[in-house]
């Protein structure tokens, strides 16, 4: 009978388990409402392969949205639409996105023709469109709702002409171009670049590809082509499909041309056009072997996430994308990042509301600060819609795309360049339309691994023993490169070299320790990456470039390079260990000029340098079950384990399946570890910040040993203790308890030092009495601190951040207090520098806390005047000085107190109160400052102290009336020292004079003035009015300060409310007291402009502005100045 109650509460527990799997599934199946994006393009005829590879590469990116839980657990679905790319398709398919009333936006189209047929549906119904391959400048132009993340046909074309005459030093060009939009627009801006350059256009032909005798049209082109002498380089304005006929005729009448083309021939629709031709196939690259190509992406240059896409795209459809699919991606991810920052919800109702803040946003991305950083760069707009992406030039080899030898890239920074002007002539920058662009050499790098010995996986650095080869063209020192993560310098052989025409190779072979931490990926259970970097010494990223070289490694055939190097014996001797990955890519370095010259004017004092990497990630081979259990799976089980955890825990109180409820119990946990540690790395592994979760792996290391004990010590309780219990009728004694609790824990800690520290046990062992004595050591001579923690803890004197002045002897510590722990208080002093109080010291000093009834803290400060003065007019100066410092607070009101009369001078004490102890000292000198300013415009100078000396006369104060005439004033304000002294003589007469109590407006934002006030006494508040009528207390004037000096000049309208917030007095000047002036000289109103203009610009925060825009400034300024008062001026 027992039998079969045990077997019954097992079938309960199995369909309680299946149960609440199907439950969970059920549950997470019931999502929330998806959000949809659109995706219309090529899906069927000649340009389908384009829109296949697009498709592919959005749903792979949107999958692995979707499994980390889509934008707060809801999915992004893609809806696909074909436009065969044709004008009236892609509006028919526009209407039926319009018509679905689902999509919040669209990735699309492909041909530059069918984007701006769809555009302008999206423009008339208000739908975001994105746009990964259409490089026409009218898709974007005059539409607010169509976005291009590629560069423009413009750019290219500018680019292209300017390739061909300054790196090809040809002078000759014929041009062969399609009328539909893409290569009639292409066509027309290499043409003009091409004239502008002064080269000459030998042949020019267009075909219109509707038409139905196309071939013919198209052979009669070429053999027209062939009779021409001197035709120079052939430029392709072509689509993919016209382009593979076009090369396909050019070659099999073997005519001599170099052939370029823009990105339709990197595009996989054309690489892959020719395999079907018999020539082709027998020798791979028969009809495309140099021809020169603009693309947006090549894999060899690309970054570590685009080499990553690549890997998983080719994984998961078996075939290798092209820059289409990541272009594809980055828009699909750009739209992505938007809808999360916009919060969208993507109903039906609000779909209209949600397109627009997509479209808002995607305007926004508009610098680099901003951008999203995707597969192919920074992803941001410029006011046009116009994603900025560099150009590249690849050449076909073998079938497939390089980096050609000479790349072009922008020149970041004019003026960091001493000699631009000699550069430009030697051309080693070139000037492509408004752009200064590098003329940077490629290098190509090769990396043949031999082996991987020594490693050292506490320290985790190798050996690797490697073939590093360049190919490149002219003069270049290979050798003078840095390893970066050697463990040593590496001083490198001479090379092996190889000279083939104008080509050159160096080979070395390289065997030196390296270390593995410079590589940012997250950690996974048991697996390391290995490899190399290195950079050039001396020449930057605009100089020389590292990319792979795919012919030299075979990386362009079939076989994986990765299974190629796993059947060679690399790891040595390491045979429970294998590599699971082999990649290459390349990336920038930033680092310190140290001074140079060179680079004196660079921003940011950083130089970049083109940085190439080789990674190697092993894992060991020995069988776990950690980390193999997939991510979906494991969350699943994780929240099973946790939910027959809690059931079982209610079925703990029937004593008859004691034991099944426990081994059921111990089941689970282990099951509930073995997932949560999955489930857990794999949501952080996407986070900025990866290198934190090694210390995950070790917290989970830590829980294999410390579960296991502590389910041993459940063990001994229920079967071994309780059952000793229920026979003997004697409890067992603590201390055989406890003792058996230690040693099974001590065995645990044992198993961590030895197995997840890998420290040896027979040292810890020895050393453990010498550990013993040190502690109890430690303990008598802190046991007074540790105690006097404790009280400081509970009575709470003081708290973390408080400002304290603490007495210790005959010395007061003023500062913050940072830490206060077990021992000591540390208090970061006023110069800045850390001070540790044992906290037995510290619990019986003399503390004052400025902080602990409130958050405020309290300052003052003496000061010393002439006791001729009255009391009462310094008090109200003093306070006013107090109350136009900035970090002074309004409430509680500052305070003056009158102390009394010394031997030859009057004491004032000044209290007040600021927001945080750190601006204290700061807001101390500040008030100082104003207080002088104060007390100078008021004919008050600080006192001297007499001594016996008869001749002493003092120094003569200014008196009131002499300190707040208007002339004084004008004198000592910069923006009238244009005027001669006579003109202010002439202004001082003219001058009004205004008395304002307490809380009086001055002027208001909004209003039309023409006068400027200048504060002779008294403090004003600048207000500013914000929406919903709120107002913010931007700024504090005091004596001596100035405002309206725009309106005075230009006429502009108050940008601020004046309000007063003591008595004050204020002089007033109005235009028509300078008018007079300002006719009589003219050249004043120049003078004037300059120092409006530097008023402003500081105002602005623009003091970096380039020298031609703070002359647009200026003559701004000037006009708008002579405009206001009716002068003429003369710009110059």
């Amino acid at each position: 009978m027992k039998i079969k109650s045990s077997q019954f509460f097992f079938v309960i527990v199995i369909i309680l388990f299946v149960l609440v799997w199907v439950g969970l599934n059920f549950s997470f199946k019931q999502e929330a409402e998806p959000i949809y994006l659109a995706f219309i393009g090529p899906l069927s005829g000649d340009g389908a392969a384009a829109g296949k590879l697009m498709t592919q590469g959005i749903q792979l990116y949107l999958d692995t949205v979707n499994e980390k839980g889509g934008i707060k657990g809801r999915k992004i679905i893609l809806d696909s639409f074909d436009d065969q790319n044709d004008r009236t398709q892609s509006r028919q398919q526009a209407l039926e996105i319009v018509k679905q009333n689902r999509a919040v936006a669209v990735i699309g189209h492909w041909y530059s023709s069918a984007s701006m047929s769809g555009g302008e549906i999206y423009k008339q119904y208000h739908i975001p469109a994105l746009t990964p391959g259409s490089t026409n400048i009218n898709v974007t132009l005059n539409n607010d709702w169509y976005f291009r993340n590629i560069f423009t046909a413009k750019s290219s074309g500018e680019f292209l002409a300017n390739y061909v005459k300054k790196v090809f030093k040809e002078d000759t060009v014929s041009i062969i171009h399609e009328e539909a939009a893409y290569g009639a627009y292409l066509a027309q801006v290499f043409e003009e670049t091409t004239l502008k350059l002064g080269s000459q256009i030998k042949y020019k032909r267009r075909f219109d590809s509707a038409v139905p005798n196309l071939d013919q049209v198209l052979t009669r082109i070429v053999d027209e082509l062939s009779t021409e002498k001197e035709a120079g380089v052939i430029f392709l304005a072509v689509q993919a499909v016209e382009g593979i006929k076009l090369v396909k005729l050019m070659k099999e009448a073997n005519l001599p041309n170099r052939i370029i083309g823009e990105t339709s021939f990197s595009e996989q629709t054309f690489i892959h056009g020719f395999e079907k031709f018999p020539r082709e196939k027998i020798n791979p690259g028969y009809y495309t072997n140099d021809i020169y190509v603009a693309t947006p992406l090549l894999f060899d240059t690309a970054n570590e996430e685009a080499q990553r896409f690549k890997d998983e795209y080719q994984a998961a459809y078996n075939e290798k994308p092209d820059w289409a699919a990541a272009y594809a991606v980055d828009s699909a991810m750009v739209l992505v990042e938007a809808i999360k920052q916009t919060a969208i919800q993507g109903q039906p109702e609000t779909i209209t509301e949600n397109r627009q803040k997509i479209r808002d946003y995607l305007a926004n991305l508009n610098n680099i600060e901003k951008a999203i950083q995707g597969l192919t760069g920074f992803n941001y707009f410029d006011e046009q819609g116009d994603a900025l992406k560099p150009i590249s030039i690849g050449v076909f080899k073998n079938g497939n795309i390089i980096s050609a030898a000479t790349q072009l890239q922008v020149v970041p920074y004019i003026n960091q360049l001493f000699n631009l002007e000699a550069e430009v002539e030697k051309e080693r920058i070139l000037l492509i339309g408004d752009k200064y662009m590098y003329k940077t050499n490629v290098v190509y790098v090769g990396f043949e691994l031999n082996e991987i010995t020594d490693i050292d996986f506490d320290k985790l650095t190798y050996t690797l023993d490697f073939y590093l080869w360049f190919r490149f063209q002219g003069d270049l020192e290979t050798k003078n490169i840095e390893f970066i993560n050697a463990v040593e310098p590496i001083a490198l052989e001479p090379p092996k070299i190889e000279k083939l025409g104008d080509k050159t190779s160096h080979l070395y072979h390289i065997k030196a320790r390296f270390k593995s931490h410079f590589f940012a990926n997250y950690y996974v259970y048991k697996q390391y990456e290995l490899g190399v970097r290195f950079h050039h010494k001396e020449l930057t990223r605009y100089n020389l470039i590292y990319v792979t070289d795919i012919l030299g490694m075979g990386l362009t055939e079939d076989n994986s390079l990765l299974e190629t190097i796993q059947k060679k014996q690399i790891l040595g001797p390491f045979f429970d260990w294998k590599i699971s990955n082999f990649w290459f890519f390349q990336d920038t370095i930033q680092k310190s000029p140290l001074g140079s010259l060179q680079y004196i004017n660079v921003p940011g004092r950083q130089i970049e340098y083109s940085r190439f990497n080789a990674a190697i990630k092993i894992k060991n081979s020995q069988f776990t079950l950690r980390g193999r259990v997939p991510l979906k799976l494991s969350a699943n089980l994780a929240l099973c384990s946790i939910m027959m955890l809690l059931l079982l825990r209610l079925a703990d109180k029937f004593k008859r399946f004691f034991n099944a409820i426990w081994f059921l119990q111990a089941f689970f946990a282990f099951l509930f570890l073995l997932t949560s540690e999955v489930v857990l790395i794999e949501l952080l592994a996407f986070e900025s910040n990866t290198s934190h979760l090694k210390y995950i792996i070790v917290v989970f290391d830590l829980l294999w040993w410390v579960t296991p004990a502590y389910l041993v010590n459940l063990i001994v309780k229920r079967f071994l203790w309780a059952p000793l219990e229920e026979k003997t009728g004697q409890t067992i004694p603590n201390v055989v308890r406890l003792f058996v609790s230690f040693m099974v824990y001590l065995l645990a800690v044992f198993g961590i030092i030895a197995f997840v520290y890998d420290q040896a046990l027979t040292s810890l062992l020895a050393t453990s009495g010498v550990v013993a004595m040190i502690i109890g050591l430690a303990i008598q001579i802190n046991i007074a601190n540790i105690f006097s923690g404790i009280v400081i803890n509970v009575e709470r004197p003081f708290r973390v951040n408080d400002g304290i002045k603490i007495q210790m002897g005959k010395v007061f510590h003023e500062g913050k207090v940072v830490d206060i722990t077990w021992r000591t208080t540390r208090l970061l002093t006023k110069d800045g520098y850390i001070l540790s109080i044992p906290n037995n010291m510290a619990s019986e000093a003399v503390i004052h806390n400025y902080n602990y009834t409130e958050d405020l803290c309290l300052a003052s400060v003496n000061i010393r005047i002439d006791y001729a003065h009255p009391p009462e007019r310094v008090e109200k100066i003093l306070l006013d000085a107090t109350l136009s410092t900035d970090d002074v607070l309004r409430e509680p009101p500052p305070v003056c107190k009158f102390k009394g009369f010394t031997d030859w001078v009057a004491d004032y004490s000044i209290s007040f109160y600021v927001d945080d102890y750190a601006k204290k000292s700061a807001c101390n000198d500040a008030v100082f400052k104003r207080v002088w300013v104060h007390l100078n415009r008021a004919g008050i100078v600080p006192p001297i102290k007499r001594q016996e000396i008869q001749s002493f006369q003092g120094i003569k104060s200014r008196s009131l009336d002499e300190a707040s005439k208007p002339l004084a004033l004008l004198h000592e304000m910069d923006i009238f020292q244009p005027f001669s002294d006579e003109h202010k003589a002439y202004l001082n007469e003219r001058i009004r004079r205004h008395r304002f109590t307490v809380g009086e407006t001055v002027v208001k934002q909004g209003e039309k003035g023409d006068s400027l006030f200048i504060i002779v006494e008294g403090v004003v508040s600048v207000h500013v009015e914000l929406e919903k009528k709120k107002s913010l207390e931007v700024a504090r004037l005091g004596a001596g300060n100035f405002f309206g000096e725009m309106a005075l000049f230009t006429g502009q309208e108050r940008t601020a409310t004046i309000i007063t917030m003591t008595d004050t007095i204020l002089l007033e000047m109005i235009k028509d007291d300078i008018i007079p002036l300002m006719q009589k000289e003219p050249e004043v109103t120049q003078l004037i402009s300059k120092i409006l203009t530097q008023r402003q610009m500081k105002t602005q925060s623009q003091l970096n502005l380039h020298a031609s825009e703070i002359d647009k400034i200026y003559k701004r300024m000037l006009r708008g100045v002579g405009s206001f008062l009716g002068l003429k001026h003369h710009e110059k």
